[in-house]
């Protein structure tokens, strides 16, 4: 016998725990909380073992664990017939909790939340990826929990993470910054796009995404550049960068148009996509600009990208496969992967001086300008105005000095 008997007994408690998440998932019920999904990480852990060349139905009969899994994307019961598959299933039940929980914090504009919840999702698709690929006894996979799919599950939750941030940033008006993260967001939309073949729906979906994308990346650095700014603006580069903005958002719209008259979609599908042509339609009322031609706009530079969710690195492997391949795994949680605490996100944001100080200067010419504003309207004691003014003022030379110093370096 593999495990002893109360070993035994704490993986059954733990299977029907998991059965009680599934049943809240599939009714969008909100009651499990973070430490359940522990409960699906204690169950996975115990069950990887090296089991060699033991008869994996017999185990899981002895376990008591249910034989049959519903694969909904392969409309097929799928019978369970290799613990790392079950064990596959397991987290991939935990990716979804976590996914639909990230869901959940972005409603309430928890934002920090949110982008842990869908980095930890990330994570947790890629192990499932792993331990599906060590299955040998399963005859039959579906689609689901092929190894392919929850990889691919795991790059679109990254790609959901880093838009949740880039549009936080956006949100806190860290305009400059939330471009870099935008153009981040279309780098990482364009690796999915060549990660595998598409259907055609699918390709042409992140084909639009990773163009608009790149346009609001575009478009936020234009406008850091107006903003950041009460004396000299290179009005050129502003220009060129909105131009650049225009060109992507067009692409997007042509492909959004063309889905919508040349591919057969259900009824929600052409919903998402014409939201998404409004969108991009006010977007480019933002920025009437000269449309450029496809050799002029090669030569834009555009913005720098910052991709901030950590690489989806899984946090163990599954034993089974020094079994299998004789590698003996190192302790991956220290060698390859260090956890995405509940921190300020700002901590783990590879953000430099001179990008805070541009932002901090934006922010204290907004003031300024609000400040002359409220004079205007006679919404403000002159001498109130005037003592605001010059501490803004001193503020804003301090920052361009600071700025003029790092340049120097």
């Amino acid at each position: 016998m593999l495990f002893d008997e109360e070993t035994m007994r704490r993986i059954r408690y733990l299977h029907f725990s998991i059965k009680k998440i599934e049943n809240a998932l599939e009714k969008e019920d909100e009651s499990f909380t973070l430490d359940d999904l522990n409960l699906i990480l204690e169950y996975t852990k115990i069950l990887n073992i090296n089991y060699g060349t033991e008869n994996h139905k017999e185990i899981l009969k002895d376990l008591d664990i249910t034989p049959i899994f519903n694969d909904a994307m392969s409309n097929k019961e799928i019978e369970i017939q290799d613990v790392m598959f079950e064990c596959a299933r397991a987290l991939w039940v935990m990716g979804k909790a976590y996914s639909q929980l990230a869901e959940k914090y972005e409603e309430e504009e928890e934002w920090e939340n949110a982008i842990i919840a869908m980095t930890e999702c990330s994570k947790i698709y890629k192990t499932a990826a792993y331990f599906s690929a060590a299955v040998v006894h399963q005859k039959e996979k579906g689609v689901t929990i092929t190894s392919e799919n929850l990889e691919l599950n795991s790059e679109e939750s990254r790609i959901l993470a880093q838009s949740i941030a880039a549009l936080r940033e956006e949100n806190n008006n860290n305009i400059y910054f939330s471009s870099k993260l935008y153009a981040g967001l279309s780098l990482l939309s364009k690796r999915l796009f060549y990660l595998k073949k598409h259907e055609e729906k699918k390709k042409q979906q992140i084909r639009a995404q990773f163009h608009y994308d790149m346009g609001k990346a575009c478009f936020l650095k234009a406008r850091a550049s107006l903003e950041s700014s009460i004396t000299t603006i290179n009005q050129e580069k502003v220009l060129r960068l909105q131009q650049k903005a225009r060109w992507y958002y067009l692409k997007a719209k042509d492909i959004w148009e063309e889905m919508l008259n040349k591919l057969s979609l259900s009824i929600e599908e052409k919903e998402n996509i014409e939201l998404n042509l409004s969108i991009v339609e006010d977007n480019l009322k933002e920025i009437e600009v000269e449309k450029l031609d496809y050799e002029e706009i090669k030569k834009i530079q555009d913005p720098e990208p910052i991709i901030i969710i950590p690489e989806n690195l899984a946090p163990f492997v599954p034993k089974s496969i020094i079994y299998l391949t004789k590698f003996v795994p190192k302790d991956l949680n220290v060698k390859r992967f260090k956890s995405y605490q509940r921190k300020k996100l700002e901590d783990k944001i590879p953000y430099s001086k001179k990008e805070k100080l541009i932002d901090k200067k934006a922010g204290v010419v907004r003031t300024i300008n609000e400040l002359k504003l409220l004079k205007e309207n006679n919404e403000i004691e002159i001498e109130k105005y005037a003592e605001l003014m010059e501490r803004y003022s001193t503020k804003l030379k301090m920052i361009d000095s600071a700025i003029e110093k790092i340049a120097k370096k």
